[in-house]
């Protein structure tokens, strides 16, 4: 009995050990995106080091929301803590996944949902699914993403993504595992700073005048979970609509059926793309391209988002660590200063 207990308890350390062995070396050889402005793992690395339950409210999305919700801004305008968990084009799956594993750690009264991309049919482009599959944890919950955002025959890529990066084993050196070991935070808290010189113009939709369509069942059935998601756990959803060219009438169209599905749900609505004007976006410097905010435009749109946490009568966060915040601000705020002063 003690022999094969013994045995048994080898195979379980061995199988711990591989397991052990093999995640490390995924870790070294999978593309990382710790640098520049869109650092996913870096920002994951952030939230994943928050304290548990600090959180006022999370976004999710695409690069819509990301450009455009501003945390730093938020606190400094209204001392409500929150995280932008958004990806390039973030299907609109992802963004389910991305609120499960905030209710892990988190409980936000607030959900953000940019709705850009419940406009759009999701999409197999492998540099997308990769950007928002990749800086997750492993879990049940990024298992259960991979499978139902990856096609059959490409899931074992994602699984186990050292088979996507094998031809990255040769070229590693000694310095880049040490710097993967290291530390890798986003400070601004999953905002994306952009900068440009983009002089455009404010687009303000015409709802009265679209025509009324239906959002397609496999969005809308997403959408209805994402409903029920925060709901079970207590969080009012928010759809969030970004300034991008909604007088596109095949996206004002869609646009409107957002609204119409948040009407019938009882989920609140900013539509940026009316509040232009209202928040005084200047489209001589505000936009980076015409479908995103730079650093000051975003500033202006976070800080109407801190006024209407305010209103709903969110109060300043005391359960985080504010002297990191005001570092965090003060260092964005230095980095940032001529775009913010324009």
């Amino acid at each position: 009995m003690k022999e094969r207990f013994s045995k048994a308890l080898k195979i379980v350390a061995f199988i711990l050990c591989a397991a052990i062995l093999f995640s490390f070396i995924s870790n070294v050889c999978e593309r990382k995106t710790f640098d520049g402005p869109w650092n996913y793992m870096a920002k994951l690395n952030e939230f994943y080091s928050l304290e548990d339950d600090t959180l006022d409210y999370v976004g999710v999305g695409s690069s819509h929301m990301y450009c455009t919700l501003n945390p730093l801004e938020v606190w400094n305008n209204s001392g409500a803590a929150g995280f932008v968990l958004a990806t390039q084009q973030q299907p609109l799956t992802a963004s389910y996944h991305y609120i499960k594993e905030t209710f892990k750690t988190q409980s936000p009264k607030y959900v953000i949902l940019e709705g850009y991309m419940i406009c759009v049919e999701e999409t197999t482009d492998s540099a997308v699914l990769y950007d928002a599959i990749d800086p997750l944890r492993p879990s049940f919950n990024k298992f259960q993403m991979i499978n139902n955002l990856v096609p059959y025959e490409r899931r074992p890529d994602y699984y186990f993504n050292i088979l996507k990066y094998h031809t990255r084993w040769s070229s590693i050196s000694l310095d880049q595992v040490n710097n993967i070991l290291g530390e890798h935070i986003d400070t601004y808290k999953g905002f994306v700073a952009l900068q440009g010189d983009f002089k455009g113009e404010n687009l303000i939709p015409d709802y009265e005048s679209t025509q009324d369509i239906q959002l397609s069942q496999y969005n809308l059935n997403i959408l209805n979970k994402i409903y029920e998601l925060t709901q079970a756990h207590n969080a009012e959803l928010i759809l969030m609509l970004g300034p991008y060219n909604a007088q596109s009438p095949d996206l004002a169209q869609k646009i409107k059926a957002e609204i119409n599905w948040a009407k019938e749900k009882k989920v609140a609505v900013l539509d940026y793309s009316e509040l232009l004007n209202t928040i005084e976006i200047n489209p001589e410097c505000d936009y980076y391209d015409p479908g995103h905010l730079d650093v000051s435009g975003a500033a202006k749109v976070s800080a109407h988002f801190a006024e209407y946490l305010l209103d709903k009568g969110v109060t300043a966060n005391t359960s985080i660590n504010t002297e990191k915040w005001q570092a965090d601000y003060d260092s964005y705020v230095e980095n940032f200063s001529s775009e913010l002063n324009k």
